[in-house]
């Protein structure tokens, strides 16, 4: 579609960041200015201008390994129901397929419906939970070797490489890991809520173990987004009072499966970020 009724496409930078953040908060999201610089710095993040007010967004972060993530695709509310969505869902897509890169996303069940008529799969389902952390501190520090042994586990569970997107998260005040041999876990603030993953596992007792020790040293609200590959982990939350309130569809366009080894990728980063 044309964009009309005055409507301009844009490139968001740093300079849109009161914009990003408000069309962010408006739907309730998770995301701080950190989020969206990285989709600023090392993807790009679309808008659309009514005058000097940013009414829709949408991003695309790539990863090495011939794929990318599509997301913060908003709408203000006196804007919906006009096309924008789309029309930046498109622009995501040819930007993806111009690298040569599969386009992956997580979407509501609304959301599934519409990007299902764009081509898109659904692979697996993911529940958001939220509850609270206990607060009880004994995050340990995060040393170089450590650090890069978990990017290389990320790279091989994830199918690509996203390492400047877990650097950011352990570069963040808050933020802390716990991690067992290969299994680990990255815990970081939100704009609301403090958010546990990715959490890598190669196995169930793993996988609880590693979401115990992160729920005992988070304070405050905690969300979790818990992947058809960590539904054994769902116990643990309501032993702890978490409730699920939403649901996701993993999708994927222009490729037949999820890369690298979706069973030992039990809690997402978010649905934002894969």
């Amino acid at each position: 579609m044309a964009l009309t009724d005055g409507l301009r496409e844009i490139v968001l930078s740093a300079d849109d960041m009161v914009g990003a953040l408000a069309l962010s908060d408006e739907a309730g999201w998770n995301q701080t200015a950190d989020d969206w610089r990285i989709f600023m710095e090392s993807g790009e993040a679309y808008g659309v201008r009514a005058g000097d007010r940013l009414v829709a967004s949408a991003a695309v972060l790539p990863f090495d390994g011939g794929i990318g993530w599509i997301s913060m695709v908003l709408v203000t509310a006196d804007w919906r129901r006009r096309g924008l969505a789309s029309h930046l869902m498109n622009r995501c897509i040819a930007a993806l397929r111009a690298r040569g890169a599969a386009s992956l996303l997580d979407a509501t069940p609304e959301g599934a419906h519409v990007y299902g008529q764009l081509g898109f799969a659904t692979q697996c389902a993911m529940v958001r939970w939220r509850g609270q952390g206990q607060g009880k501190g004994g995050a340990m520090p995060v040393t170089p070797r450590l650090r890069q042994r978990l990017l290389e586990r990320d790279r091989d569970v994830f199918g690509g490489d996203r390492g400047i997107l877990l650097e950011s998260f352990m570069d963040r005040d808050g933020s802390f890991v716990v991690s067992s041999d290969d299994d680990f876990a990255i815990v970081r603030r939100g704009r609301k809520a403090m958010q546990i993953g990715p959490l890598v596992a190669g196995s169930a007792d793993a996988g609880k173990a590693l979401l115990e020790q992160a729920i005992a040293i988070a304070e405050g609200p905690v969300i979790v987004d818990l992947l058809d590959a960590g539904s054994a982990l769902a116990p643990v939350l309501e032993a702890h009072g978490f409730e699920a309130f939403r649901t996701f569809e993993r999708m994927i366009l222009d490729r037949d499966a999820l890369p690298g080894q979706p069973s030992a990728l039990m809690v997402a980063i978010g649905p934002e970020f894969g």
